[in-house]
């Protein structure tokens, strides 16, 4: 099932969408074993992940944030629109909003979702909220996320790793649904070329993400490439997930 467009593919998590982030996988892990978010910590019933501790100094700004910012993506055919609608504040922290349609694809029993990114320095910090299910009636709650999801100040194959843990309650089920991940971020290319829908990008940090999901007994495994464009944001997302792959491209966007 669909998730999460960039914003999470982003982030996660284009999610955090996310595009950034990360976008297959069953909102329902005891239907199908399987669970894919990207992550940190955030809110009842999450641990780890986290906000990175001190992110340094930015080495310049690859996902502009200001209200009304919009990214148009073309998500395998379909159209995908990325929109900053706000700010909240969370523990002293700016964090800039996603419209709702920004962060999860409809139509999957899944609703209300709300997805942030906040800025510490060099570090990018996706934030997804609790999740309210409806799946032909059976109604029920995953916890959000938090988590470091790029990094624009470390060098070319540094790497940067967290976990987080969600749980998911069902209205029929006795007990919750536990979920574990484990990422790891790693920078590919700095300072690169790419070429996205005929136009090209220069200034491009390319990075992987790697989330490992482990839920009642069972692992998986979800890469993802981003590419971010210095005063653009992320051009482009390209996701493995145990062999089922989808890719991310942006069309058009407005900055303010």
């Amino acid at each position: 099932m669909k998730k999460i467009t960039f914003l999470t593919t982003i982030l996660l998590v284009f999610t955090a969408i996310t595009f950034v982030s990360c976008e297959v996988e069953s909102i329902d892990p005891a239907l199908s074993n399987n669970g894919a978010n990207n992550g940190g910590n955030t809110g009842g019933g999450n641990t780890g992940g986290g906000t990175g501790g001190n992110g340094g100094t930015s080495s310049g700004d690859y996902w502009p944030t200001a209200i009304n910012n919009i990214w148009n993506y073309d998500q395998d055919g379909n159209a995908t629109e990325m929109k900053i609608i706000g700010t909240d504040n969370f523990n002293g922290g700016t964090y800039y909003k996603f419209s709702p349609q920004s962060g999860f694809f409809e139509g999957n029993g899944a609703t209300d979702v709300t997805t942030w990114i906040h800025k510490n320095g060099g570090n990018y910090i996706m934030k997804m909220g609790d999740l309210n299910i409806n799946a032909g009636g059976l109604t029920g709650t995953q916890t959000g996320y938090e988590m470091v999801m790029f990094k624009d100040n470390i060098a070319v194959n540094a790497t940067w790793s967290g976990s987080y843990t969600q749980t998911t309650t069902y209205s029929i089920l006795p007990t919750s649904i536990v979920m574990t991940t484990n990422y790891t971020g790693k920078i590919l290319e700095k300072d690169a070329t790419v070429t996205v829908n005929g136009v090209t990008y220069t200034n491009v940090i390319k990075m992987n993400l790697r989330q490992v999901v482990s839920t009642m007994g069972a692992n998986t495994v979800t890469d993802i490439d981003y590419w971010f464009a210095k005063d653009i944001g992320p051009v482009r997302a390209y996701m493995n997930t145990e062999g089922t792959t989808f890719e991310t491209k942006l069309i058009s966007y407005t900055l303010n």
